[in-house]
């Protein structure tokens, strides 16, 4: 009798049951692929760096005339237990060559590796190892050459110093210590012979030869002090500043993982509500099987029966749909990384297990309303005729809404904990869209330039040729600007140029000596930055810090510290405290008229250009096209333009935030039909009673489509004033490991933010009630007496 009457329910509430089904089935695929993805995202990069063999300490330097200074020291230093070198070739852009132009555009400089040499796992796209590359043939890692579009196959012809040669693309690889977006310098792997050709080349051997340094230490601190005198050091860093470097892709990972948490959140309340729903409405059915003679234990184990299908059939199928859909996730994330975790399998199981006690835990709570009904309830229609308090505030004799508003205000707010689940729901989906549109705004847009500590200005040129010039002592920082303002008034567009340089530089405050990544630009002021707390410095012993650089080296406002600048060391007064996300915000600020060598810069910003007749943006977008042929050279750009390619995630979050209202779009349809064909059936009787006192079809339906456009109105207004107050919560955290510890200009664009995303929510809610309310039409009224 069991099967039967369970089978006969199925099929009588088939629409109910089917969708009850789909919200199982995505509650197992959040929770499966959730869980994975919090497992790979919160142990990621530990799970990678353990694959790819990474140290304790790194450092990438520049050989002095044929000397491996660095391996020197390292060789004899107490505080080092093990080191591994790596020897590599630097090159800018302009090595690169194919037959329309260059292979890939970035501002950095590559290093070019002997894959037998390496001392670091390298990885494929499908997280195989790397161990060799047939000779002619390279790889390249990060994500330079796919944002550049480079394809496997691409050939082209790499040429430095007198040496040419013949390559083509083999594809691309995971570099674990360069292989994040901050870091920006992609590794091209080579075939040992194809190496050698290189390093027999004087010219190269001489200006282009530096090494990669893996050291295994207990004591960071002391190597840090030990290796501060130390010249040509281009980056220098442990494990855990390795680690913030990949804080962009961590961005995505962790938003990623609130969306999963939060969905899953979701799914699990519409499940319980839907649970305790169906079976409260049921009142009917329960009451005649009471009155037939069925115990309380048995109706309740009928029901657990149905809900122990419906669970076991969907947490198979979400099971199934968490391996894509987890993958699809963290795609954006693992195009830089070996993501994973060795039992993802087993965990899946488990979750999607996890998910049917649940639902079953839910189901039995849910069922102990049934020992309350009585047979008389099936007549009654689970009514018992009595209330004790009124049911609403509102009045229909004092309401200017129509019989049909006032109806469903009245619904909404006299069901309070019924509506405010569905107005939570529809909150936290409105939210998670808002916040998501907001911070991909942020990140792409200009506003965020004072984090970068640079001023404002027409065009931005990068340009690492010029740079390693620079840094090789072959041209001074002038004569590449003057180069460059040449270019500008042969082409009638004459206009200023100047470049921030960094300098790494060995610091003493307080009987400890660290390096201190510097920037300073002789041809602005400090009073142009953004400075956090004190005041610029105006004075040329004067400097300013930022937080980060504070507690480094235990020094405030108003202390001494000394600067070793070419040999020579330097007393400056610390006046002010700024934030940056360069070098994660460890950086310092010299005063424009402090003297430095040009050969001691170690990296630099963009050639910035400031036009002499001050063009608006029309003209300046113009320019950058004319600039970007003329010089052959893609990385020019106006503010928005070097912001994003700073930062570099703007897009990666719009495709998050696109995912995410389209998750999010398919839950509210869910669950607007869902609990529309939900209130028809249990509101069948009063249904019949409006259209028996003369309510229209139409004005039935309207009355149902308003109470889910009342819900999803109060939702979107909750969303938006909770919208920065979530947004600093969630982001400014992630902002602050990447070194903005200050506050942040949110960009909000109030036409998306406001008007897009909610018509879109409303619409689509409204419309999906709308069409769900149709079915209204086949309840007559005559109905009113039917207890079928």
């Amino acid at each position: 009798m069991f099967w039967r009457i369970l089978k006969k329910d199925l099929k009588r509430k088939k629409t109910m049951n089917v969708i009850l089904l789909l919200f199982v089935v995505l509650s197992a695929m959040f929770a499966a692929a959730s869980v994975n993805n919090i497992i790979a995202v919160t142990g990621g990069l530990d799970y990678y760096f353990e694959k790819a063999g990474m140290a304790d300490y790194f450092i990438i330097s520049r050989d002095s005339e044929g000397r491996n200074e660095a391996g020197e020291l390292l060789s004899e230093s107490s505080n080092v237990k093990e080191f591994r070198a790596e020897k590599h070739i630097y090159a800018a852009s302009e090595c690169y060559k194919t037959d329309s132009g260059k292979l890939m555009e970035f501002s950095n400089i590559s290093l070019l590796c002997d894959i037998a040499d390496v001392k670091l796992n390298f990885f494929d796209e499908n997280d195989s190892e790397i161990t060799e590359i047939e000779k002619g043939t390279v790889r390249i890692t990060g994500s330079i050459p796919r944002r550049e579009g480079v394809e496997v196959g691409d050939k082209f012809t790499f040429t430095l110093g007198d040496t040419e040669l013949e390559l083509e693309v083999a594809g691309f690889a995971k570099d674990a210590l360069l292989g994040s977006e901050m870091m920006g310098n992609p590794r091209i792997l080579m075939n040992s012979e194809d190496f050698k050709t290189l390093c027999n080349d004087e010219m190269i051997s001489a200006y282009s030869v530096g090494h990669v340094f893996y050291i295994d230490t207990d004591s960071v601190s002391a190597l840090e002090s030990e290796l501060s005198d130390l010249n040509g050091i281009l980056f220098s860093g442990g494990k855990a500043t390795i680690k913030m470097t990949y804080i962009m892709n961590m961005l995505v990972a962790v938003i990623i993982l609130i969306i999963s948490i939060g969905l899953l959140v979701v799914s699990f309340v519409v499940l319980r509500f839907t649970i305790r729903f169906t079976i409260s409405e049921e009142f009917r059915e329960i009451g005649v099987m009471k009155a037939i003679g069925l115990q309380n234990s048995s109706i309740r184990s009928l029901y657990l029966v149905k809900y122990a299908g419906l669970a076991l059939t969907g947490s198979v199928i979400g099971y199934f749909g968490s391996v894509p859909f987890g993958k699809m996730l963290l795609e954006s994330v693992s195009e830089n990384m070996v993501l994973g975790n060795d039992n993802s399998v087993l965990l899946g199981i488990l979750c999607c297990v996890a998910v049917v006690l649940i639902i079953l835990m839910f189901s039995w709570g849910s069922t102990r309303k049934i020992s309350k009904l009585s047979p008389i309830d099936a007549v009654r229609s689970g009514q018992t005729g009595e209330r004790f308090r009124k049911r609403s505030l509102l009045s229909l004799g004092k309401t200017r809404l129509g019989s049909t508003g006032f109806l469903a205000l009245n619904d909404v707010l006299s069901e309070p904990k019924q509506y405010g689940i569905l107005t939570a729901i529809f909150a936290i989906c409105t939210s998670l869209v808002m916040i998501l549109a907001v911070t991909a705004n942020t990140l792409d847009g200009d506003s965020l330039l004072y984090l970068l500590a640079v001023t404002e200005s027409d065009v931005y040129i990068s340009d690492s040729a010029r740079a390693m010039d620079v840094m090789a002592g072959v041209k001074t920082i002038r004569e590449t600007e003057q180069e460059i303002e040449d270019i500008l008034a042969e082409n009638d567009m004459p206009g200023t140029v100047y470049m921030e340089g960094w300098y790494k530089l060995p610091v003493t405050a307080k009987g400890s000596r660290f390096n201190v990544t510097f920037l300073k630009c002789g041809d602005t002021q400090t009073t142009d930055y953004d400075y956090t707390e004190g005041t610029a410095p105006i004075h040329e012993d004067e400097i300013a810090i930022t937080q980060q650089i504070a507690d480094k080296l235990n020094v405030g406002i108003g202390d001494h510290i000394s600067v070793n600048i070419g040999g020579e060391e330097r007393e400056f007064i610390i006046t002010a405290y700024f934030q940056c996300f360069n070098q994660l915000g460890e950086c310092a600020r010299f005063h424009e008229d402090v003297s430095i060598p040009d050969d001691l810069m170690t990296s630099a910003f963009a050639y910035q250009v400031n036009f002499d007749d001050h063009p608006d943006s029309t003209a300046i977008h113009d320019r950058i096209e004319r600039l970007k042929d003329i010089m052959d050279n893609k990385n020019i750009f106006d503010t928005t333009g070097f912001v994003q390619d700073c930062i570099g995630v703007g897009d990666t979050i719009k495709s998050v935030k696109n995912l995410v209202l389209a998750l999010s779009l398919i839950i509210i349809i869910l669950l607007a039909v869902l609990m529309e064909r939900s209130f028809i059936s249990k509101e069948k009787t009063e249904t019949a009673l409006m259209k028996a006192v003369g309510f229209s079809s139409g004005s039935v339906m309207v009355h149902h489509t308003l109470r889910f456009g009342i819900t999803v109105l109060t939702a979107i207004v909750v969303s938006a004033a909770l919208l920065l107050p979530l947004t600093k919560l969630i982001i400014n955290p992630i902002f602050g490991m990447m070194g903005a510890v200050g506050n942040i200009d949110y960009q909000i664009n109030a036409l998306e933010i406001f008007g897009l995303y909610p018509a879109i929510i409303l619409a689509v809610t409204v419309l999906s009630a709308a069409l769900t309310a149709l079915y209204t039409r086949t309840i007559k009224a005559s109905d009113t007496a039917s207890i079928e």
